[in-house]
């Protein structure tokens, strides 16, 4: 119950910054029009969302920030396997449809690999707007020069659940130049890192 509790403290704590540093942003800056809005990503364990006031303050926060053009994007660690069972899987379901339904929330699944299974991305669903993939680890693996073809299958898959879902890619934690020219090999939409000042387009 403690546990739980400081994770709720913590997280809290997180999302009153998040707010306020959106806010004070927007009134300090005269920004130009965009034709699309900002992103603000908060990483959040999966079993601190069966908290409802965390669940409520996540929602309040997404409205303050879509007020000042930011589009909260809440990226989920853990897959759903992890849970105690069926019950709770069902009940994370419904959380996740819960933040769905909010027009100014997306949702990311992270940490997607090639041993990711299907069901977590719970792609019949439609839950998730974006992948999240921790390029470096993966591109440590992609050894072109010992012709693996741990390439050609990412780029498959990549590509299949493009195909099917609609989906955008995103590079995370893109550190390394030559990081970053293997990234755009692949079909990401988005590149995050310390490579880039803030996550690019491309």
């Amino acid at each position: 119950m403690e546990y739980c509790e400081s994770l709720q403290c913590a997280y809290s704590e997180a999302l009153r910054r998040i707010t306020a540093r959106s806010v004070q942003a927007k009134d300090t800056l005269t920004l130009a029009p965009r034709p699309s809005m900002m992103h603000t990503f908060f990483q959040i364990d999966q079993s601190v969302l069966m908290i409802e006031d965390t669940l409520k303050q996540i929602i309040q926060t997404a409205n303050v920030l879509e007020k000042h053009q930011h589009q909260l994007v809440v990226s989920v660690d853990n897959p759903l396997d992890t849970l105690p069972g069926p019950l709770e899987r069902r009940a994370m379901v419904r959380q996740l449809y819960t933040l769905k339904d909010h027009s100014g929330i997306k949702l990311a699944y992270n940490n997607y690999n090639l041993d990711t299974k299907q069901g977590d991305l719970l792609i019949e669903l439609g839950l998730y707007d974006y992948i999240k993939m921790p390029f470096p680890d993966t591109a440590l693996r992609l050894n072109l020069n010992t012709h693996s073809d741990l390439f050609d299958r990412l780029y498959e898959r990549m590509l299949q659940l493009i195909s099917n879902t609609k989906i955008s890619f995103i590079a995370d934690n893109v550190e390394f130049a030559d990081t970053a020219l293997l990234a755009k090999y692949l079909p990401f939409d988005y590149f995050q890192g310390g490579y880039y000042s803030s996550a690019e387009n491309f």
